[in-house]
Formats: C-alpha cells, sequence, structure tokens
C-alpha cells in the first residue's frame, strides 16, 4: 500500500486525467474537477509522507514548517475569526503558504522511482503535444489545455524536464524540440520567456566550453520569436490587460510607508471600490461572499499580489522556502536558480507559487530518485 501511494499514485492519477483530457478534448471551463481532483492528490501524498516515509531531522526545516505553521494560524484566526473573511477568499491568498507547509514533509524523502519519472515524463510529453496539436488543427480551443489553462500547467512540463535532465541527457535535443512545438502552440507569451530560459539554461550545462559563442545566437533567435508572438497577441499598451492591472497596483500601493512596502496590506484587506470598478470585467475572480469586494487575486500577475498581501518580506520567505526544501532534498543550486526562476516568470502573468502546478513539480523535484538510475547509466553506457 505505501509503496503504490509513493511510486505510482501520483503518476497514475496524473497520467489517467491526461488521457481523459485528451480523449475529451476538455476546454478550459470543464478543468474544474480535475483541480480538485489534484489538489486531493497532492494532500493525500504530503499526509501519506507524514505519516509513513522516514527521513533524517533538518532543523532548518523544522523551522520553516513552524514558521509556515505560525503564519498561517495567526493570519486565520485574526482574518477569518476575528475580521470574518469568507473562509474562501483566505485560502486563495494564503494558498502558496499553504502548499509550502504540505511540501515540508516531502524533504529529503526519495519516494518516487527516476525510471518511473522518466516513463511518465514521455507519456505526458505524447499527451500535451497530441491535444495542442488537435485543438490547433480542429479548431477547439485557441489556448489549448491538458490540466488548466496552459500559462499554468507548462509549468510543470519544464520542471519535469529539469528532472530527467538530472538524470539522463539522453535525446534531450530532442525533448527539447518537442516542448518548443507544444509552447509555441500554446500562444503563452509567459511560457515562451520560461521555455527561453530552460534552453539558455541546457545550452550552459551541455556546451561548457562553447556555450559563451551559442547562447548569443541562441538568444537572437528565441528574441525574435518572442518578439512575433508578442506583437501578435498585444495590441497598445493601454490594450494590455497586465498593464492595467499594474496600474490598479500602483493606485493601492502609492502612498504605502516602508513597513507597508515590507509586510503588505492588513491581512486580508479587500481593493478600495475604485480599483474594483475599474476590474470589474474580472467579476468572477471577486470576493466569495459575493458582496462585491474584490481582493488582489483579480490582478493576475502574483508579484502584484503576494507584495499587496504579504510585502515584499513575504516574497523573499516564499522564495527562500523553496530553496530551503530543493536544497534540503539533493537538488543542484543552478537547477534551484533555473526553477524558482522560472516560477518567478510565471508570477508576471499569472500564479506562480499559487499555482497548483507550482507545488507539483516540486513533488517531482523532492522526491525523484535520481541516483538508481544515474548509477545504471554510468555502468552501462551504451544503454538506451
Amino acid at each position: 500500500m505505501k509503496a503504490f501511494i509513493f511510486t505510482k499514485l501520483f503518476i497514475i492519477v496524473m497520467g489517467g486525467m491526461g488521457l481523459i483530457s485528451l480523449a475529451f478534448l476538455l476546454v478550459r471551463k470543464q478543468a474544474d474537477p480535475m483541480l480538485t481532483g489534484l489538489e486531493g492528490l497532492l494532500v493525500v501524498y504530503c499526509g501519506a509522507s507524514f505519516l509513513w516515509a522516514r527521513s533524517k531531522r533538518i532543523d532548518s526545516v523544522l523551522i520553516l514548517q513552524g514558521s509556515l505553521a505560525l503564519y498561517l494560524v495567526g493570519s486565520w484566526l485574526y482574518a477569518v475569526v476575528y475580521r470574518q473573511a469568507n473562509v474562501l477568499d483566505f485560502l486563495m491568498i494564503y494558498k502558496s503558504f499553504v502548499y509550502l507547509f504540505l511540501l515540508t514533509f516531502l524533504t529529503d524523502k526519495r519516494l518516487m522511482t527516476a525510471r518511473s519519472v522518466v516513463n511518465f515524463y514521455n507519456v505526458l510529453l505524447g499527451i500535451f503535444l497530441l491535444k495542442y496539436l488537435l485543438a490547433f488543427v480542429l479548431g477547439t480551443d485557441d489556448r489549448p489545455i491538458v490540466y488548466e489553462e496552459n500559462n499554468f500547467e507548462l509549468m510543470l512540463l519544464y520542471a519535469l524536464f529539469l528532472v530527467r535532465y538530472r538524470i539522463t541527457s539522453e535525446k534531450y535535443l530532442f525533448i527539447m524540440a518537442i516542448l518548443a512545438v507544444i509552447t509555441l502552440l500554446s500562444l503563452s507569451r509567459s511560457s515562451l520567456l520560461m521555455y527561453s530560459l530552460l534552453v539558455l539554461y541546457v545550452f550552459i550545462k551541455s556546451f561548457p566550453k562553447t556555450w559563451v559563442f551559442i547562447v548569443p545566437v541562441a538568444s537572437v533567435m528565441m528574441g525574435m520569436v518572442i518578439y512575433y508572438i508578442f506583437s501578435q497577441r498585444s495590441g497598445s499598451l493601454e490594450e494590455i490587460d497586465r498593464y492595467k492591472f499594474m496600474l490598479v497596483f500602483w493606485s493601492e500601493v502609492k502612498d504605502w510607508n516602508a513597513w507597508q512596502w515590507l509586510t503588505g496590506n492588513e491581512r486580508i484587506t479587500p481593493l478600495s471600490y475604485y480599483s474594483c470598478a475599474d476590474m470589474s470585467y474580472f467579476k468572477r475572480l471577486f470576493s466569495y461572499s459575493g458582496d462585491g469586494t474584490c481582493y488582489s487575486v483579480v490582478l493576475h500577475s502574483f508579484l502584484l499580489r503576494v507584495i499587496l498581501d504579504h510585502g515584499l518580506l513575504g516574497l523573499f520567505f516564499i522564495i527562500y522556502a523553496t530553496w530551503l526544501m530543493l536544497r534540503n532534498s539533493g537538488l543542484e543550486k543552478d537547477a534551484i536558480l533555473v526553477f524558482v526562476a522560472i516560477v518567478v516568470i510565471n508570477g508576471l502573468s499569472v500564479s506562480s507559487f499559487n499555482n497548483l502546478f507550482f507545488a507539483i513539480s516540486m513533488v517531482f523535484l523532492m522526491t525523484t530518485n535520481v541516483m538508481m538510475l544515474r548509477r545504471d547509466n554510468n555502468a552501462d553506457p551504451e544503454s538506451g
């Protein structure tokens, strides 16, 4: 039972959901049940790890765990119990901290086998490629999805590539070519930036003596592609959603003092009436209470949201906690830097560390036992 949960459950459920999505060509509005199922899977996996998987005592992670618990409980008591804020609004604003708390139970626990993760990634790439191609050819969705909007889910493919690249560099250029096609079909500008960072990382790692010549050429070519996609999807500056979000954000913080920049608004503080009026187009993102108030979630960009709600200290804490858990799970510094940078880039546009696929990416990065397959590859260089 334990072995099944740790080595197969996550992969089987995610693979099954991907096949269901492929079979029915799901559109975005039909994806909510999948997200609920994946959220539940994450809780079960982390809970099972807490109960059944042993690891050595890591004092820094225990301090992190306690700090997260204290912040979440204290904020809950003040915002929900005392100020009567809506519970779902609270969970939306504090989701990144909830994810991090759950993930602390996975630190330094090698639960998934390297071979099963590599095989799963190959299958998942096929599902994404076929689904995105079918959506493009059949015209069912100009922004195709497998699990959720591609701005969110493609982060997982890039993180899993990092896992695979740590295990084996076999056919990595072929895999990167497939990733490039999927990224271009997604029409996601933030995903293209994330993929570009991944390309630079691989070139630097793969060609340590010649990367200084290759990277500039690759950067120029990638820049041309990025410019083309941005120019196709953008009108004037005033028509760009992210520019509007920045204006609303600035209207909320322009009178802040230094302490507010460090700590953010008072816990669960709605935006002003005028800001909510400006963002009325996104009414589906307004408060779950239904009273017409809105919170930082309407700004989409996680970087804007986290500064409003938790301040610059909150943003630093989230990044440091992510770094700490990955480092204590054996991930190399350069790979951590790339992953954190990918998540931060995602935060320019959407939910970043608040994203379910950030948490799922962390599960694979933290718990895949890369050493066994590495030994096999070193022992038999001709294999595969």
